[in-house]
């Protein structure tokens, strides 16, 4: 009997094309939400570097004055791929092969479900390989890939406090002094205000004790419900603080966050500085030149299985780098 619709190549990639990543996941919804294409099996970007100088006067009638360029480099990395698949339960095979409506509903509820589920996995993966981006590099240990992916944050961009956030003598002007240092990193050396703080809910309770521990109101009745309603914060000493608390488990089985506790990354959103790089596809079934997830599905004659494959090539692209901070340990001096 015929194939359920969602198993047409063209409607399964059409299907996938149109996910989108959970919006918890705030890296790739949030700092790396933007896409670009590249068909070069190599990821290759610019790294910018500002001009701090200022326009000089001049006088009518004159030649202009001759400026320097912007300070650009170029950075290569191979792209991250992801291949995996699933084997569909014997249910999922059952209802295929069963005519009527009801079955079929049943067998596009499976396969969507699984589908689905292959799909969170990749953004995932994604997820954390932004978040690690934002802390410099990118370190894959795994049986089949070992490899390394440095963004070139200079040493300074990678400080640490001169007082413990859990000392608990912690005053709200040294913690102010740690936070503006941070902002001056940005402003002066990526030209542009810094505006958002990406931390752990662990992170922030130090953050809230420090404030509690002063005798005045340092959040503002606006400020404590905007925290109990959204997990973030806007205006706490310039910036909006986002709370971020969402895990995953490793190859081993063990929990882990995408941004570990007591660390503290601060960004800037200007200049549209970060962004997800996807790759061509290497699977040869693909389209030409497609770029992006790619899905397929076939039939195994022995043992009778359907399986379900996805792969996709991308790299996390930081073209500003000095447009970062990062704290990997706030609890450490």
């Amino acid at each position: 009997m015929p194939e359920i619709s969602i198993l047409q190549p063209t409607v399964l990639n059409g299907l996938v094309e149109k996910f989108t990543a959970p919006e918890t996941y705030l890296g790739i919804t949030q700092v790396f939400k933007r896409r670009e294409p590249s068909l070069d099996p190599t990821a290759k970007w610019d790294v910018i570097e500002g001009n701090r100088e200022i326009a000089a006067p001049n006088v009518p009638n004159s030649e202009a004055h001759i400026v320097p360029h912007l300070g650009v480099g170029e950075r290569t990395a191979s792209f991250i791929y992801l291949r995996e698949k699933k084997v569909f339960k014997p249910t999922t095979i059952r209802w295929l092969r069963t005519p009527g409506e009801l079955s079929t509903k049943n067998a596009e509820k499976a396969v969507l479900r699984e589908v689905r589920d292959l799909d969170r996995r990749f953004d995932a993966f994604a997820e954390w390989c932004g978040w690690q981006a934002l802390s410099g590099g990118i370190v894959l240990n795994y049986p089949d890939v070992k490899a390394n992916v440095d963004y070139g944050f200079s040493s300074t961009h990678k400080p640490s406090v001169t007082k413990s956030w859990a000392d608990g003598t912690k005053t709200v002007a040294e913690l102010l002094a740690d936070v503006n240092a941070w902002k001056r990193l940005i402003s002066l050396d990526g030209r542009v205000p810094a505006t958002d703080v990406w931390l752990s809910g662990v992170t922030f309770d130090l953050v809230i004790a420090i404030l509690a521990a002063d005798a005045r109101p340092i959040l503002s009745d606006r400020m404590r419900d905007e925290l109990m309603s959204t997990g973030t914060v806007n205006g706490l000493f310039g910036l909006t603080w986002h709370i971020y608390d969402l895990g995953y488990v490793d190859s081993a089985g063990a929990e882990q966050r995408y941004i570990a506790d007591n660390a503290v990354i601060v960004t800037s959103s200007a200049n549209n500085a970060f962004y997800l790089m996807e790759g061509p596809s290497a699977d040869e079934d693909a389209p030409q030149n497609h770029v992006g997830k790619y899905v397929k599905t076939w039939k195994e004659p022995d043992p009778s299985a359907r399986q379900h494959l996805e792969e996709w090539s991308f790299l996390p692209i930081i073209e500003r780098p000095e447009q970062v901070v990062y704290v990997a340990d706030v609890t450490s001096v």
